[in-house]
């Protein structure tokens, strides 16, 4: 019987493959991939205060988080849309897109195809290129046709690589003269150096953002994010969210963030770029992984099949109370990857002696088979 893997990270997920079970408080979850420090400090207490309003209805369109974002990024409320997650405004935004064509470069986040074929899109895939998974601008532009939307992911989940941002606007351009609209999901980019294009909303009508503080601050299990567009796409947008779509609780943890959380998501990036190489260092060190380069906070592992599949270490790797992102569920990727989100530096060494441990097994057990074969 084929193993049906999980579709996303997370431990909800994985405990069906595991009848013996896997307790949360035992299992470090490194298929998700969120700020390794957690929330900003603080955060927690002002949630606490936050339950005494629960009885209260939220702002029914979160007017004042709305307001604050348009502050923050030098826009007006108008070109802002709050949402319960990104994949909850992607949802409500698929069906409003014009021309039920989508170019999506794959691998990339499934749900953007998912979203895509609920809405009975015609879909075309551009495949990146080589080992890296670089992405080919020409090769999108090509695969472009009037009223179609560009799916793009910066930097690329799974592949924590950023698009050159002379190259992004340069397609950017190309859309517009070609009446394509584009989505460009900026959940990672907190966590890295690139600039984002939100500054190039005005210049470019059919450009929509997506960010996700639900990654940015640690707080998935609150859920927020937004979106930054033209003020005509942002109306016709929010008449398809129903009301109160974000809770009291994500409403305040937005607005505490804005206001508390830059020197933390300072750091938190510090950490990152910091830990990431040490990190992809010790792994590379081991011989049987292939770390690929990545800027955001988490990276690709890649796999020689032949002696070990992605689907051997997850499950390697779980039983020992550990999880790692199997890769299968994304387009063109296989058995041959993992994805690795950062944690904590003990958690991270804890997964580091984990692996050690599976390459001495696997050393071990193929010279055993060597001498077998010449006996």
């Amino acid at each position: 019987m084929k193993l049906r893997l999980p579709r996303h990270g997370g431990l909800d997920a994985a405990r069906a493959l595991f009848p013996e079970g896997l307790a949360a408080a035992d299992v470090l979850d490194f298929s998700i991939s969120i700020n390794p420090l957690g929330p900003p400090p603080g955060l927690k207490d002002a949630l606490a205060e936050a339950l005494a309003s629960i009885h209260r209805y939220p702002e029914i369109t979160a007017a004042t988080l709305t307001e604050k974002l348009a502050e923050r990024h030098g826009l007006t409320p108008d070109n802002v849309i709050v949402g319960n997650g990104t994949a909850d405004l992607l949802f409500a935004l698929a069906p409003r897109l014009p021309g039920k064509k989508a170019v999506i470069p794959s691998p990339t986040f499934i749900e953007y195809e998912r979203v895509c074929a609920l809405n009975d899109y015609r879909i075309r895939h551009v495949p990146h290129n080589g080992p890296w998974f670089a992405l080919d601008a020409k090769r999108i532009v090509e695969a472009l046709a009037g009223g179609a939307t560009l799916f793009l992911c910066q930097p690329n989940n799974p592949t924590g690589r950023c698009l050159d941002p002379g190259e992004l606007e340069e397609i950017l351009k190309k859309t517009g003269e070609l009446g394509a609209a584009v989505v460009l999901d900026e959940a990672f980019l907190p966590f890295t150096d690139t600039p984002s294009t939100i500054p190039l909303i005005h210049r470019y009508d059919h450009l929509i953002v997506l960010r996700s503080m639900t990654k940015t601050f640690g707080i998935p299990g609150l859920r927020l994010g937004y979106a930054v567009a033209a003020p005509a796409v942002i109306e016709r947008w929010k008449a398809f969210l129903p009301p109160w779509n974000v809770n009291t609780l994500a409403q305040t943890a937005g607005l505490y963030c804005l206001k508390n959380g830059e020197a933390h998501l300072t750091a938190s990036r510090r950490y990152i770029q910091k830990e990431k190489q040490r990190v992809f260092e010790e792994i590379r060190k081991l011989g049987l992984f292939k770390p690929l380069p990545s800027e955001a906070n988490f990276f690709l592992v890649s796999l020689d099949t032949e002696s070990l599949t992605a689907t051997d270490l997850y499950l390697s790797l779980a039983r020992r109370g550990i999880l790692v992102r199997h890769c299968g569920s994304f387009r063109g990727m296989g058995d041959g990857h993992v994805r690795i989100g950062l944690k904590k530096r003990a958690e991270n060494d804890r997964l580091l002696s984990a692996l050690l441990e599976i390459t001495r097994r696997r050393s071990c057990h193929a010279r055993a088979a060597a001498a077998a074969s010449t006996t």
